[in-house]
């Protein structure tokens, strides 16, 4: 072979090869892999979003996304991340079996040669606060008939809280509180009046803003059916 077209085989392969060092994915996750979600309240799930960035050269690819327990949820915005491009994870930690100091973990699997298997490890400080029992309303109604069901709140911290408001997300639905002041160790009654309109399904909210810095807002679920009388 002629040594002149030797060489430029041997260029053209240095380059393949050259570029193959350089495309490669690189994983960045903006606050690490170790989260501290802090204090959270044991009554409502706490949520948190993590930043993940490709700063390498070639598409990042993200899979097998999990967690080590039922009580963490994730949710990724994107599993293919051009260089340069960004996805975020949603974190949702259900804290109702747990108190004080807890520890989970996320992972994931990326085609990052350095980062092939990842843990993403978080801890919180579980506070129980309130006990909601049950823990949403479910309602089955005749159409333009009225039902009225309770649930119960108990304080079972160390202090006292002080209900400002109770908002329900649909007109439907009438929320009233036993009382708005719940001392340590006390039980107060939360009631809904279902009056429905017409045939179906709804479901919605029902709000609740107290003094507590880490119970400011109390949502509890409603569901609700409309049956023919």
């Amino acid at each position: 072979m002629n040594p002149s077209k030797i060489i430029s085989y041997l260029i053209v392969l240095w380059w393949l090869f050259d570029c193959l060092l350089i495309s490669q994915p690189k994983l960045y996750i903006v606050d690490g892999k170790h989260i501290d979600f802090g204090d959270v309240p044991n009554f409502i799930p706490t949520k948190r979003t993590l930043v993940i960035k490709n700063i390498g050269t070639d598409t990042l690819i993200l899979s097998e996304v999990g967690a080590s327990c039922g009580c963490t949820a994730t949710l990724l915005s994107n599993d293919h991340l051009a260089p340069k491009d960004s996805a975020l994870l949603h974190i949702t930690f259900d804290a109702k079996r747990f108190i004080g100091q807890v520890e989970k973990m996320v992972s994931m699997v990326t085609n990052d040669d350095s980062n092939r298997s990842v843990e993403i490890r978080f801890t919180a400080n579980v506070i129980k606060i309130l006990e909601i029992n049950p823990e949403y309303f479910y309602v089955r109604a005749a159409k333009n008939s009225s039902v009225t069901q309770s649930l119960k709140i108990k304080n079972v911290g160390t202090e006292k809280i002080k209900i400002s408001s109770v908002v329900s997300s649909l007109d439907l639905v009438k929320p009233t509180l036993s009382k708005d002041v719940i001392q340590p160790e006390e039980e107060i009654t939360l009631t809904v009046t279902f009056i429905p309109k017409s045939l179906g399904t709804i479901n919605g909210n029902i709000d609740l803003k107290t003094n507590h810095p880490n119970a400011q807002l109390l949502s509890i679920r409603f569901f609700g059916v409309t049956i023919e009388q």
